[in-house]
């Protein structure tokens, strides 16, 4: 029945549409939230690691990851909504290219940002014996990353690993013992080892 506004085709799309924005406006919030003062983090920060460039694969995971899918889908809702209340025919095929072209834009500038940030830390040698919390876990033949306070405010993000043959998890207390061009190389801080006074 189509006598009252939208038809129920058109009330399906139009749910379509506000579902894809709210998903997408929340990804978009949570990872906001959740990075704080530093906008290129966020919960899909494993997406811009800088060790997942070495591989086809690992560039597909980091282009298409959540970032990708948050930007997209909010983009397509919002657009597909304008374009169905001004009712431009095809509306549906503009709003995908254009959640696909922000999803993919979002993607490319959060990474750059990250590879700019890592880039400007400068001296490596500073970081050695600068503590700092993990962010994701890291263990035997896993890296993970590790938040490091700035000396003038702020903080840096870097991919961590292991420097013992020990696991440690996320929120762990750790220590730079070295820095390996863009990897931190830590260990548990000995303010948090056992035995510590």
């Amino acid at each position: 029945m189509r006598s009252a506004g939208f038809g129920l085709s058109s009330r399906r799309v139009v749910a379509i549409y506000i579902g894809a924005l709210l998903f997408g406006g929340l990804l978009i919030a949570a990872s906001a939230f959740a990075a704080g003062d530093h906008p290129v983090d966020g919960f899909a920060a494993h997406a811009a690691d800088p060790h997942a460039e070495g591989s086809t694969h690992g560039q597909l995971i980091a282009l298409f990851g959540l970032r990708f899918w948050s930007f997209a889908t909010a983009f397509f809702g919002v657009t597909g909504l304008l374009l169905r209340f001004a009712g431009v025919p095809g509306g549906a095929g503009i709003a995908a290219v254009v959640g696909v072209a922000a999803g993919l834009g979002a993607s490319v500038f959060f990474r750059k940002m990250t590879r700019e940030a890592v880039g400007r830390v400068g001296d490596a040698g500073a970081l050695v014996g600068r503590e700092g919390r993990l962010l994701l876990p890291v263990g035997r033949a896993q890296q993970g990353k590790v938040r490091l306070a700035r000396p003038a405010g702020g903080h840096v993000d870097l991919v961590a690993e292991a420097g013992e043959d020990e696991a440690l998890a996320t929120g762990a207390e750790v220590i730079v013992v070295e820095v390996r061009g863009n990897v931190a190389v830590v260990a548990r801080a000995p303010a948090t080892r056992p035995g510590a006074a």
